[in-house]
């Protein structure tokens, strides 16, 4: 098994678009407006929702939750100095852990309150 899709909430849409697009980068796969942004990453999927709204019945099932989740994005062992400089550079707070030799995290929040982390794969020992 795998992990297919991660869901985040946000109270703020429009922010979130901006900040996920922009700050990070990512490609927009799907979006209703005031309800949910959807991002394709490399094998699973990102989920952004309005927690009222995504609350609501609807043609799709409800997903309601709260600010305040994490998730951890994977990158290159070799990238993390420069995605720490583009985080720094849009105004983010970045801490760095080093988990010995298997790597190091860098920890961030979206403009929701979610922790974000970008980290090698290496730190869980997967390649």
């Amino acid at each position: 098994m795998r992990a297919l899709e991660t869901c985040l909430y946000v109270d703020d849409l429009e922010a979130a678009e901006a900040f996920y697009s922009g700050v990070l980068g990512l490609s927009l796969f799907g979006k209703m407006a005031g309800r949910h942004l959807f991002y394709r990453l490399e094998g699973s999927m990102l989920l952004i929702f309005d927690p009222a709204a995504s609350a609501q019945p609807g043609d799709v099932p409800l997903h309601a939750g709260k600010p305040g989740g994490h998730a951890c994005l994977g990158i290159a062992r070799e990238e993390t100095d420069a995605w720490q400089a583009r985080l720094e550079g849009h105004g983010l707070k970045v801490t760095r852990y080093a988990w010995g030799n298997r790597g190091e995290s860098l920890y961030f929040e979206d403009p929701a309150g979610n922790v974000l982390e970008l980290a090698p794969p290496s730190i869980w020992g997967l390649e």
